[in-house]
C-alpha cells in the first residue's frame, strides 16, 4: 500500500515542487492507509473477508487516482465545490470539461496500474487470527488515527470525508428551499411603484475584466458601448462565490455570508407583490428535481429550459431565447422575466456562432487560443444581451433590464491558468459585470439613486431587486440595495473569511 502513496507524492512534487500542502496530503494518505490496513487485516479472518478487503484496496487506489488526477490538472485538492459541480452537471458538460481540461499529464496516472503486473506480489496482508486481543488493539489504533486526522485538521485532505460532508451541505440547501416551498409562507409586502416588466439576465462565467465597456484592451462589447447613454454600468460588483450553485443560491435567497442559512426565496417576494414570474433558460434543467438552480427556478409561475437535446455536443446558442423573451413581453400584466443564458461556459468556442469568431492572436499557442475564444464568447454575449435590451425598448412599457453574471472567470489575467475554482481563487473569478437599463417611463422609488462606483456583492441582490421594483417588506433592507440612498457599504467577504479588497491587492499579477 506504500506504492500508490509514494507515487502520488512524487507526481505532486513534480507539478508543484516541495510545498506545505503536499506534505500534509502525504501524511493524510499515510494515516488513511493505516486505517485501511487495520480494517483489511481484521477482515481476513472472516467469511468473505478477503473479497471485502480487496474492495477496500481498490477503493483506496481509486481515491488516490482521483486526488492525483485533480492535482495534475488543476494543482488543487478535492473540495466542496467539486461536489456542487458534479451534482449540477450533465453528460454534455462532462464531455466539454474533459475536452477542455484534458492534458498529457494524466498519462502518469497509468503508473498506478503497475502493481497489476505479474511480477508483483498480490498479497498485501497476512492472515490474522480473529481474537479479542487483536480486535481491541485494532479498534484502539483506529480511534487513535481518526483522532489525529480530526484534531490535526488533516481530515480536510481526505476525499471520502469531504465528499460525504459536501453532499450533506448540498442536501441541506435543497431541503431548506423545499421546506420553505412546502410551508407556502407569504410575506406582507407593499408595492410603492407601478412598473410593468422587469427582465433579469443572469450570465455565466463572464468577468468584467474581459469587457471593453469596463476598459479591456479589446472591444469585446461594442453594442453595450453604443447603448452606453441608456445603460448604468456598475464597475465594482463581485459574486459571493466562484461557482454557480453557491452564487445563485445567494442571489436568489436572503442568504449571505452573515446569515448563510437564511433561505427565504427572492421569487416569493416578487409573486407576493402581484407580479407573474417567468424563467427562461438556454441551459438544461438536468434532473429537474435534483438541480438546485432548477429548484429555485421552479418557484416561477412558468419555467422554460431550451437546452433539451440531452447528449449532443453542441448546445443551443443563447439567441434562441430572443423570440421567447419577446413572446413573454407581450403578455399583459405585471411580470418579472428571469433569463438564464449559457454565456461564457466552457468550452468557450462552443458558445458562439462562426460569425462571432473575430479575435485571433498572431501566436498560435494554446493559451492565446483560449483567450481568443473566451473574448469571442464575450462578444456574443454582448450581442445577445443587447438584443434583449432592444426587445424591451421596443415594447415601450414601464420596464427595466438588469444583466450580471453568476461569477467571473480566470483567463490568464492574474494567474497562469483559466477557469473558476473555489479552492484556487483569483479576483477575476469574482469580478462580474452589472448593467442596468430603464425605460424613460420606469417608476423609481423615492430613495432611488445612482452611484456606479459602489462596492457591492451579489449576495445582496434580493434586497436590491425588490427595492428597484418598489417592493417593501420587514425582511428587506434598503441599506443593502445598490440603488438606495440609504445604501451602506459592507465588507465583501469571500472564502468564509477573506476581505475581497485586500485579497484583490494581493492577487495582482
Amino acid at each position: 500500500m506504500a506504492y500508490p502513496i509514494i507515487l502520488a507524492f512524487i507526481l505532486e512534487i513534480s507539478i508543484q515542487g516541495i510545498g506545505y500542502s503536499v506534505f500534509q496530503n502525504l501524511i493524510e494518505n499515510i494515516l488513511f492507509a493505516v486505517l485501511i490496513f487495520l480494517a483489511i487485516n481484521q477482515l481476513s479472518g472472516i467469511k468473505f473477508g478477503k473479497k471485502i478487503a480487496n474492495i477496500l484496496i481498490i477503493f483506496f487506489y481509486l481515491i488516490l487516482i482521483i486526488e492525483t488526477g485533480l492535482f495534475l490538472l488543476f494543482q488543487t485538492r478535492f473540495n466542496a465545490s467539486y461536489i456542487y459541480v458534479i451534482l449540477n452537471t450533465n453528460y454534455n458538460e462532462v464531455k466539454e470539461f474533459s475536452s477542455v481540461y484534458y492534458n498529457y499529464n494524466l498519462f502518469w496516472l497509468l503508473l498506478f496500474l503497475v502493481p497489476l503486473l505479474s511480477v508483483f506480489s498480490k498479497k498485501i496482508y497476512k492472515q490474522v487470527k480473529a481474537n479479542t486481543i487483536n480486535l481491541i488493539g485494532s479498534l484502539i489504533l483506529i480511534v487513535f488515527v481518526l483522532s489525529v486526522l480530526k484534531f490535526s485538521e488533516l481530515i480536510i485532505y481526505n476525499l471520502p470525508y469531504i465528499a460525504v460532508k459536501s453532499y450533506g451541505q448540498y442536501q441541506d440547501q435543497v431541503n431548506s428551499i423545499n421546506t420553505f416551498k412546502d410551508q407556502e409562507e407569504y410575506f406582507d409586502t407593499k408595492l410603492v411603484t407601478e412598473n410593468e416588466t422587469i427582465v433579469v439576465v443572469i450570465g455565466e462565467s463572464a468577468t468584467s475584466k474581459h469587457m471593453g465597456i469596463y476598459g479591456y484592451h479589446r472591444e469585446t462589447t461594442p453594442r453595450f458601448s453604443k447603448l452606453s447613454d441608456s445603460l448604468i454600468v456598475y464597475n465594482d460588483v463581485i459574486s459571493s462565490h466562484a461557482y454557480t450553485t453557491g452564487s445563485i443560491y445567494d442571489i436568489f435567497t436572503l442568504s449571505n455570508y452573515e446569515n448563510p442559512k437564511k433561505s427565504t426565496p427572492l421569487i416569493s417576494f416578487i409573486k407576493n407583490a402581484g407580479y407573474k414570474v417567468f424563467w427562461l433558460s438556454s441551459q438544461r434543467p438536468i434532473g429537474f428535481h435534483d438541480n438546485l438552480v432548477s429548484r429555485l427556478a421552479s418557484a416561477a409561475d412558468e419555467s422554460l429550459f431550451l437546452n433539451y437535446n440531452d447528449y449532443l455536443n453542441k448546445t443551443p446558442y443563447d439567441e434562441v431565447l430572443l423570440p421567447k423573451l419577446k413572446e413573454k413581453l407581450t403578455i399583459e400584466g405585471k411580470k418579472v422575466i428571469f433569463v438564464n443564458i449559457t454565456g461564457n461556459h466552457y468550452a468557450y468556442e462552443k458558445r458562439y456562432p462562426k460569425e462571432f469568431d473575430k479575435f485571433s492572436s498572431d501566436n498560435n499557442t494554446k493559451k492565446s487560443k483560449i483567450i481568443d475564444t473566451y473574448d469571442n464568447a464575450i462578444l456574443y454575449t454582448d450581442f445577445v444581451v443587447s438584443e434583449m435590451i432592444k426587445t424591451v425598448q421596443q415594447e415601450e412599457l414601464k420596464s427595466a433590464l438588469i444583466y450580471f453574471s453568476d461569477h467571473g472567470e480566470e483567463v490568464y489575467d492574474t494567474s497562469d491558468f483559466f477557469g473558476h475554482f473555489e479552492d484556487k481563487p483569483t479576483s477575476t473569478m469574482y469580478e462580474v459585470p452589472f448593467l442596468v437599463y430603464m425605460s424613460p417611463s420606469f417608476e423609481r422609488p423615492l430613495d432611488f439613486t445612482i452611484d456606479e462606483s459602489r462596492a457591492y456583492m451579489l449576495d445582496d441582490f434580493p434586497h436590491s431587486l425588490t427595492h428597484f421594483m418598489g417592493i417593501e417588506s420587514d425582511l428587506l433592507k434598503k441599506e443593502r440595495s445598490i440603488f438606495s440612498d440609504k445604501f451602506k457599504a459592507r465588507k465583501r467577504i469571500i472564502q468564509d473569511s477573506l476581505d475581497f479588497n485586500t485579497f484583490k491587492l494581493l492577487n495582482k499579477k
